[in-house]
């Protein structure tokens, strides 16, 4: 049979690299030449090797592969047949733990992917195992073993993806903050777009939103946020939710809103616009005279965020996100649906109370439906305390609306500079400030009295080791970057129209590139003095408005 007359359901456009582990963090047993795992070598296995790591009986190796990787390993075993334990981590202390269940205070899983599991080596063998996210890697051997292995290689698999966008400043540490948020949102970027690679591999379309305006940001357009748009559009019938969730079906708006906004793909647009106004409909019909939304009782119905999961804000901020997607979307609406669209506001205003979390506040503010100075205030109390991965974005863009820029910078700094500090090469589900004290590295097992920031944290579902330490919708500091600090903001559809605002607070110096689909913006502003001077570099058919 030839290969075109199979039935092939679909050719995955994601590449393979190997790589080789970066450094050995701990073995134990009857081990020999070692090292021969850290050498470069051809992978194929032949029948006269002379360059092996060897094993006789009991023993253990634990491979660190530099940062954090998509896909699984490929073991080439010379001589040997014997079963092997495979632990899959994110954190070294992941990779050294035993499964939830299998011992008291266990929090390591399986969900979604098998990154805990035994295998066989056989002979003369060139094997894959395993699909998940990861950096380190532990290999148990049972009493008995005899295995003599040529190589084993991480197998990182990735779309093939070249970025557009690109930010530099003066300060050394933003530009890694970016760096590993536009990492971290790009392993996510697989054959759909994911929640995370460990955990998570789902199109929660209501968690995708910080994810898709990072991809403008770096790429101007990928059909991978389209392709998770109509995925779950395609499973929603109205008047069913996106993913069971009310809000979820309100952040759709939000994305189908400005992946139009960033490219004017007008055959997008017509493919969706017509869900986007009976979604509309809906919501008119769920939101009573006094504001209320009718969602239901249930706190899935009312889900914002994790932090505020358990809280009555919840209500608050589900209706401040309500207001916020509407206000996104309005301009691309009929006459007819923009009229509905301004009567479920007017009606919202009536019942936008609360505003104690930080993300309820910022919603508010962005809806236009808090004074910009009292969020500021509330937003910058307690620096990053109150931060989350997923709403930073939101929170930081409120806190610059208000004025407050250099408090943004500070924030990002301490924030997602802590996550770095603990040897982070992602960012992570969830953070919070106060896990930093008194805990160690994700790269170094704890010391006696340290925490393990994995392992002892957490909340929610993301308890423990369960925690994703690489989840797309961390990735706020990419957008917030270029829209903020280099000032980047398209005005109308396909960036026809942008307008260029910097804040550069207290950098000397911010640069960078972002991509429209007329050709890339290139922007830089230098500090003279007690002056900002602007030169860009925009590409014909674009309007900028300084």
């Amino acid at each position: 049979m030839k290969c075109n007359e199979l039935n092939i359901l679909t050719r995955d456009e994601r590449v393979r690299d190997y790589v080789l582990p970066s450094r050995i963090v701990l073995y134990g047993g009857n081990i020999s030449n070692l090292d021969s795992l850290l050498r470069i070598k051809p992978l194929q296995i032949t029948t006269r090797e002379d360059d092996y790591f060897s094993v006789r009986g009991s023993a253990y190796i634990v491979l660190d592969f530099g940062r954090e990787l998509s896909g699984g390993v490929r073991i080439l075993t010379f001589r040997g047949n014997c079963g092997v334990r495979l632990r899959f981590g994110e954190s070294l202390s992941e990779a050294c733990a035993e499964l939830k269940g299998e011992a008291d205070g266990a929090t390591a899983t399986n969900d979604h992917a098998n990154r805990d599991f035994t295998a066989t080596l056989v002979f003369m063998s060139d094997q894959r195992y395993g699909e998940t996210g990861f950096r380190f890697l532990r290999i148990d051997f049972p009493s008995g073993a005899e295995a003599d292995i040529s190589g084993i290689v991480a197998v990182f698999e990735h779309l093939d993806l070249k970025r557009r966008g690109y930010f530099n400043c003066s300060d050394p540490l933003l530009n890694q903050i970016f760096d590993t948020a536009a990492y971290t949102v790009e392993l996510c970027m697989q054959s759909m777009l994911w929640d995370g690679i460990k955990r998570d591999r789902l199109v929660w379309i209501g968690d995708l939103h910080p994810e898709a305006i990072a991809i403008h940001s770096l790429f101007g357009y990928n059909s991978i946020i389209e392709r998770a748009l109509e995925f779950e559009k395609n499973r929603t019938l109205l008047p069913g939710f996106m993913n069971n969730k009310a809000t979820y079906s309100l952040w759709w708006l939000c994305i189908f809103a400005d992946e139009y906004m960033q490219n004017g793909d007008t055959v997008f647009f017509k493919k969706h616009i017509g869900y986007a106004e009976d979604f509309i409909v809906l919501l008119d019909s769920l939101t009573a005279e006094d504001g209320t939304l009718l969602f239901g009782s249930e706190r899935n119905d009312y889900f914002l965020d994790w932090p505020t999961f358990a809280h009555t804000e919840r209500k608050a901020g589900t209706h401040a996100l309500c207001a916020y997607a509407l206000k996104k979307v309005k301009p691309f609406l009929s006459s007819k649906s923009a009229s509905i669209a301004d009567r479920i506001l007017s009606r919202l205003k009536t019942n936008l109370c609360g505003g104690s979390f930080k993300q309820v506040a910022a919603l508010k503010a962005l809806a236009g439906h808090m004074p910009l100075d009292i969020a500021g205030r509330q937003l910058a109390d307690g620096g990053a305390k109150g931060l989350s991965t997923f709403m930073s974005y939101y929170i930081l863009s409120a806190l610059s609306d208000a004025g407050q820029g250099s408090d943004s910078l500070n924030i990002l700094r301490r924030y997602y500079g802590g996550m770095l500090d603990k040897g982070a090469t992602t960012f992570w589900e969830d953070f919070d400030i106060d896990w930093l004290s008194g805990s160690g590295r994700i790269d170094e097992l704890p010391k006696a009295g340290e925490k393990d920031i994995h392992g002892d944290f957490g909340a929610h579902c993301y308890k423990g080791f369960r925690h994703s330490l690489c989840h797309g919708w961390s990735a706020g500091p990419v957008p917030y970057l270029m829209n903020y600090v280099l000032g980047v903001r398209p005005l109308s559809p396909g960036c026809t129209v942008i307008s260029v605002k910097p804040e550069i607070c207290d950098l000397d110096f911010a640069e960078g590139v972002y991509p429209t689909p007329k050709g890339d913006i290139k922007i830089c502003h230098r500090r003279k003095n007690d002056a900002i001077i602007t030169n860009l570099d925009v590409p014909d058919g674009i309007n900028v408005i300084k």
